[in-house]
């Protein structure tokens, strides 16, 4: 869906991390992350500059593309798979792990499955930093969005650093892009 995006702009969703993804520095001073539906990679590219062994999956070839040479001109070693993260096989792990305005593009029963998945996966004490949008969201043309509290609720077993819903302020991505607004749900959580 973005590979034309990511063909015709620079850095189609920007330069910086999330917040979110900021604040896992708080947190974790080191450790294997996993960003799945990581696009151009900036948040990856973020914890990868900051110390991290980073994996960053996406289904976009393009964004993997430019996530690779982003990381290879500043010196950084990554790992990437082109891959739907529906159909992603985890082979161990990690301290950290993030997808940042991915899981809407998803049915309600694969993202209960992926959740899932990204719990079992993470280490004792490891992160979970997971931003979606939600029914509060302008822009209904999604597979599912997230109602008030559902986020949170996936995470009830968890200890809650860190919890967010609301609307954004405006953005615009790319070029190209119009202004608009999310409805957006975060969180950061800590496995026990």
């Amino acid at each position: 869906m973005f590979n034309e995006q990511y063909k015709k702009e620079e850095c189609y969703w920007g330069k910086e991390p999330d917040k979110g993804v900021k604040l896992i520095l708080k947190y974790k001073k080191s450790g294997d992350v996993l960003d799945l539906g990581c696009g151009e990679g900036r948040n990856a590219l973020f914890l990868a500059k900051n110390g991290f062994d980073v994996t960053g999956v996406d289904i976009s070839e393009e964004g993997i593309k430019k996530f690779k040479t982003i990381a290879e001109n500043n010196g950084l070693n990554v790992r990437s798979f082109v891959k739907d993260i529906k159909n992603f096989n985890f082979d161990k792990k990690y301290d950290v792990i993030i997808s940042n305005a991915t899981l809407h593009f998803l049915k309600e029963n694969e993202i209960k499955k992926i959740i899932k998945k990204v719990k079992e996966n993470t280490k004792k004490d490891g992160l979970n930093v997971i931003n979606v949008f939600t029914e509060e969201n302008p822009n209904k043309n999604f597979p599912y969005l997230f109602k008030n509290g559902e986020l949170k609720s996936h995470y009830s077993d968890w200890e809650i650093l860190g919890y967010k819903e609301g609307i954004s302020e405006i953005q615009k991505h790319g070029k190209l892009g119009k202004p608009h607004r999310h409805g957006f749900s975060v969180i950061i959580a800590r496995k026990h």
